[in-house]
């Protein structure tokens, strides 16, 4: 029966799961790594802070993330078609980010690489670096590693567009666009990538001969922590270089990944976990569910476009929205994204004047107390204890599945310089394309492979 499952799962293509899922504050478990099996451990750098400023910095990053980041290449104040897609905004308050050991013997450290679902390529700071951005363990030195190599210019695999041979015989990568400074720059090359096992086991299990950007100049927020991303982009086509993370953990073949993002804060611990690492029977408390994922084109970039047919507030659908405001166009432009890297989701302008009209009515109805907020649209005194005024929204996908998004992930508390306590909802209006981000998918496991994208699961508690 497992076998015939495994087939199902191999033939229907990318698999993605929503899950409510459990942390863990303990002792860490093991980490596997054999036949594409491992679990990295998953970080949540954050800075808390509730002030009107952090809540607009996670609007405008949405904002900047989705027109520069999450469109394709040629969209109108988007990047330049030779640089990788996707760039890079300057990081939210909060990211979510795993532990990856790069290098061997002395060359050899751990390092926090930033979760993104959106890009094609896994790259990190390296020696020599101008500027040397601070961050968690030294700057990574190739010459210290004795499994480190360049890729060479004439490499006809990984040194294609949008990456360029060079007459040194390297081949450089960029990735950058025009409204921010944001950027990094350097050469692709190939390492070992190493994960932690678990106490009781001790030692690392290897993958070797990866691909990533050794970037020797990097614009960006590290947090002083961050050494650059790790790229779990969705599998286009064989006419792009094969350096996401995720197709090259399987081979080309596409692997299967999971992941459950945690309220930022908490003394806790979650996995990125891959292959067999992924727990295969939900708790009985949970049922499953399913609805398709569109293939990705070469418009599309490499993010993951689920089907999203409506939205409910409160219990109650919101009318004025329709499944055809986030149908994806031929041109890429437009649909429903998920991705981790954005800090809160963002809707659509058609779809989110409907969506905001409802909670505002709801809020009304329940007798919240509206207080105006320069610059943020929809905003409520913080409740009593125990006064449930504040709504859940639920995502609703095609096949009869849905997201049911708590209260407390809807909206954000903001204190003011008084010590005044607010809700403000925390969502954003778009204009070209809806991103379930990922304050909405907090407490929920999403597992998803990397390659033909075809199957969403959604594994969820039921209402109670």
């Amino acid at each position: 029966m497992a076998a015939k499952l495994l087939l199902a799962i191999t033939l229907l293509g990318t698999l993605i799961t929503f899950v409510h899922c459990i942390t863990a504050s303990t002792s860490l478990p093991p980490l596997n790594s054999s036949s594409g099996s491992f679990s990295l451990r998953l970080a949540a750098n954050h800075q808390t802070t509730h002030d009107l400023a952090s809540l607009q910095r996670a609007k405008d990053h949405v904002k900047c993330r989705i027109t520069n980041h999450l469109l394709p290449p040629g969209t109108a104040t988007n990047i330049t078609v030779n640089a990788i897609s996707p760039p890079m905004c300057p990081l939210a308050d909060m990211v979510y980010a795993v532990m990856v050991v790069v290098g061997t013997e002395n060359g050899s450290h751990e390092y926090q690489l930033a979760l993104d679902m959106a890009t094609g390529l896994t790259w990190m700071q390296c020696v020599p670096c101008n500027p040397c951005k601070p961050q968690f363990n030294p700057v990574f030195d190739p010459s210290k590693s004795p499994t480190f190599h360049h890729v060479p210019a004439n490499d006809g695999v990984l040194c294609r567009a949008p990456n360029e041979p060079q007459e040194s015989g390297h081949c450089v990568f960029h990735i950058g666009y025009r409204s921010s400074r944001s950027s990094a720059t350097g050469y692709l090359a190939k390492d070992v990538f190493s994960f932690l096992k678990g106490s009781n086991e001790g030692g690392l299990e290897q993958l070797h001969g990866m691909a990533f950007g050794c970037a020797h100049r990097v614009e960006f927020n590290t947090q002083s922590a961050l050494a650059g991303v790790l790229g779990l982009g969705m599998w286009r086509s064989t006419m792009n270089p094969r350096t996401a993370f995720t197709d090259q953990v399987d081979h080309g073949r596409g692997v299967h990944f999971s992941y459950c993002p945690f309220t930022p804060g908490m003394s806790a611990y979650n996995f990125l976990r891959f292959g067999a690492d992924i727990p295969r029977q939900p708790p009985p408390s949970v049922r499953r569910q399913s609805t398709h994922i569109l293939m990705p084109t070469q418009k599309s970039g490499y993010s993951y476009y689920p089907w999203l047919v409506g939205v409910s507030v409160g219990g109650s659908r919101v009318s004025g929205v329709t499944p055809e405001m986030f149908r994806r166009l031929h041109t890429g432009v437009s649909g429903c994204i998920i991705d981790i890297g954005t800090k809160m989701t963002g809707f659509i302008d058609a779809a989110y004047v409907h969506i905001e009209k409802a909670v505002r009515l709801y809020l009304q109805h329940h007798g919240a107390h509206f207080v105006h907020l320069q610059g943020h649209h929809l905003c409520v005194h913080q409740p009593a204890p125990h006064h449930d005024v504040l709504p859940s929204m639920t995502l609703h996908f095609d096949g009869d599945a849905w997201l049911r998004v708590m209260p407390e992930h809807v909206f954000m508390k903001i204190v003011d310089e008084a010590g005044h306590q607010y809700q403000c909802l925390g969502l954003v209006s778009t204009r070209h394309v809806t991103v379930i981000g990922a304050m909405q998918q907090i407490n929920h496991r999403l597992s998803l492979t990397s390659r033909g994208t075809r199957l969403l699961v959604s594994i969820r508690r039921p209402a109670t």
